[in-house]
């Protein structure tokens, strides 16, 4: 079981803590391939991994974040027509996964000591000015946002992966992990995706009602994030079904 950062956008945060979402789909876009006795453990990534999923077919799940699958086989393997994989792919049921979202802290900006972009200008850091956190956007942050001078304490709008793990206030317990392929989610697992009814409107864009279905507003907002061709591309997913506790990961009980 392991403990790691999971991200989520601000409406399924909110459908998080509202109890309408218990499954995420993650891009199954890198993986650790075993060791054996010929080869060291490797890390498939880009279109490496993209090569290692041509034709996929077959998971199966041997232990932990441990799986098999068979793929067509690379040029250099001809004759053969498959090959098989084992490799972590990161997700396995028992691990806590504690919810990063974005944030409002005081702070102020600060150069950075010895360190430019590429074009040679200098870098800023924040530099948080108290360990305080919130969640909701506070009375004073619309006005202070436009300080002009970096120097000065102001309340900031932080992006989700800057947030310590001790400031989580959500934590998922993985139930369930499975492979497949992103067009197979079935509508009861696209409610369980948090999303909203949505309708085609067969000229590229969605709209609300009740008339839809939870499966076009998930491929609605898979687009939203992924780009318009990320639907039909149909890649592998990693479906992490969990349950959610109201707590910080440090703070709350880890069950069996």
């Amino acid at each position: 079981m392991t403990d790691r950062p999971i991200i989520f956008s601000g409406p399924m945060v909110r459908a998080l803590l509202a109890g309408r979402k218990t499954q995420t789909r993650r891009l199954l876009s890198r993986a650790r391939v075993f060791a054996t006795p010929e080869r060291p453990a490797f890390t498939l990534a880009a279109e490496h991994m993209a090569r290692a999923l041509q034709g996929a077919s077959g998971f199966r799940h041997l232990d932990g974040t441990g799986w098999f699958w068979e793929a067509d086989a690379f040029e250099w393997q001809a004759p053969a027509e498959r090959t098989g994989w084992m490799a972590n792919i990161g997700y396995a049921a028992g691990d806590r996964l504690y919810v990063r979202e974005s944030y409002y802290q005081q702070g102020h900006w600060e150069q950075a000591a010895g360190v430019v972009t590429k074009g040679g200008r200098p870098k800023w850091k924040f530099v948080p000015d108290d360990d305080a956190i919130r969640f909701d956007p506070p009375i004073a942050f619309r006005k202070a946002r436009h300080s002009a001078d970096p120097g000065t304490t102001a309340w900031h709008r932080r992006l989700a992966r800057f947030m310590p793990r001790s400031a989580s206030r959500l934590t998922l317990i993985v139930e369930d992990v499975r492979v497949e392929q992103l067009q197979l989610i079935s509508e009861a697992d696209a409610q369980a995706e948090g999303v909203d009814r949505l309708v085609w409107d067969g000229d590229g864009g969605w709209y609300a009602s009740d008339a839809g279905t939870h499966y076009c507003g998930f491929a609605g907002i898979w687009q939203h994030l992924h780009g318009a061709e990320s639907w039909d591309a149909n890649p592998f997913v990693v479906p992490v079904t969990f349950r959610v506790e109201r707590g910080n990961i440090d703070q709350i009980g880890r069950t069996a």
